[in-house]
């Protein structure tokens, strides 16, 4: 029933001209915005943007989002860019992961004990590559200076987005970036320190515009964590106890490779995984 509907969306995103920003499924028609929060300059709606390949959604981004939500994001939005797809990677197109993607935002969107934020989800494409093109047009398809956008990303994106070797004057060059943008950065597993991860940040003198969080191992967990030092490589009782900040889509595709549903269940969604096993993906 959604396939015709995204085949649409993604031949706008390629059409002439290509349509640089649009939503294949929101909560509410009014997304971002609810009766309780109408669109207002004086109090922006927050909009946490996790973008991804989705290949496929794992519950390591789903923690993601709910960490969005406990920093002040009211809304959440996952984010594919087209060209990522385009590249020829392996597994899903573009299409099941737009599938896998929505499958993930209606859990959140049914479940009535989900936080306020998961609730008002929405999955959208975009047709570019860098954070700071991707930003404008998802901007001006809401009225002036009504949402922020709080973009979601690991250490080692956020390293490439603040290194002073992609800038001519790095403070100058971002300022424009983050009038109407912030960054929620989470840890991975083996990519260093919280003062490492700052390293960059403190040299772009936007380190204000930057909340650190940490997903949680803990599935029912609220707190906040520090970020940890443990290696990857630490060895646990049995392969299906990862943790859910060590899951990845890496870890989905090669447990589907290798049959271990186990690793498969522990890792993604149950409507994810009925949309693996439908589709027949990530088996060779």
């Amino acid at each position: 029933m959604r396939k015709p509907f995204l085949q649409l969306a993604l031949a706008k995103a390629k059409g002439t001209p290509p349509r640089a920003f649009q939503t294949t499924l929101t909560a509410t028609s009014s997304w971002p915005f609810t009766v309780d929060r109408p669109a207002s300059p004086s109090r922006p709606t927050r909009i946490a943007v996790l973008d991804s390949s989705f290949n496929p959604p794992t519950k390591a981004h789903y923690q993601l989002l709910k960490a969005a939500a406990r920093v002040g994001c009211d809304v959440v939005l996952l984010l594919l860019a087209t060209n990522n797809v385009d590249k020829g990677q392996t597994g899903a197109s573009a299409i099941e992961r737009l599938e896998m993607m929505e499958a993930m935002a209606m859990e959140a969107i049914r479940n009535e004990k989900e936080e306020p934020a998961l609730r008002h989800m929405a999955v959208g494409l975009t047709i570019h590559a860098r954070f700071m093109d991707k930003a404008q047009p998802i901007l001006d398809s809401y009225p002036p200076n009504t949402v922020q956008l709080s973009w979601i990303m690991g250490h080692d994106t956020m390293t490439r987005l603040f290194d002073p070797k992609y800038y001519k004057d790095v403070r100058t060059d971002m300022a424009p970036f983050f009038e109407q943008c912030d960054v929620i950065c989470s840890s991975r597993p083996g990519y260093g320190t919280r003062d490492e991860m700052m390293q960059f940040v403190e040299q772009s003198g936007h380190a204000s515009k930057v909340t650190l969080v940490d997903i949680l191992d803990d599935e029912s967990d609220d707190g906040v964590h520090q970020i940890p030092t443990r290696s990857p490589a630490a060895t646990k009782a049995s392969p299906h106890d990862i943790e859910i900040k060590e899951m990845s889509s890496t870890v989905v595709r090669n447990a589907v490779k290798d049959q271990d549903w186990k690793m498969v269940d522990r890792c993604v969604l149950p409507s994810v995984k009925q949309l693996i096993e439908k589709n027949g993906l990530y088996a060779s």
